[in-house]
């Protein structure tokens, strides 16, 4: 049984089209997509091998940049950019 934590809503050529989409940096990528496979900002932290404090200003940063007061919102928001790049792109998910 795969735990949330192990799933994989994109494939690797997915994302990096997303993540050009979205003008996201390589940091922001990295965050973003740990955070749609459910991780919690201190495993995020210990992944990339960077402080809590520092996960936290780039969250900050990325509810600024999307508009969005928390996680939850920011997820949605890369969800519902995402869906609409691919269709602007005539691809499919």
């Amino acid at each position: 049984m795969a735990l949330a934590s192990d799933i994989e809503i994109f494939q690797e050529t997915e994302w990096s089209e997303i993540a050009d989409c979205l003008s996201l940096s390589q940091r922001q990528s990295q965050i973003i997509r740990l955070l749609l496979s459910g991780r919690s900002d201190k495993q995020i932290a210990h992944e990339l091998h960077i402080a809590l404090p520092t996960i936290r200003t780039h969250l900050s940063r990325l509810f600024a940049k999307f508009s969005v007061q928390d996680r939850v919102e920011l997820i949605v928001s890369v969800l519902a950019q995402s869906r609409h790049a691919f269709e602007d792109n005539g691809s499919r998910m």
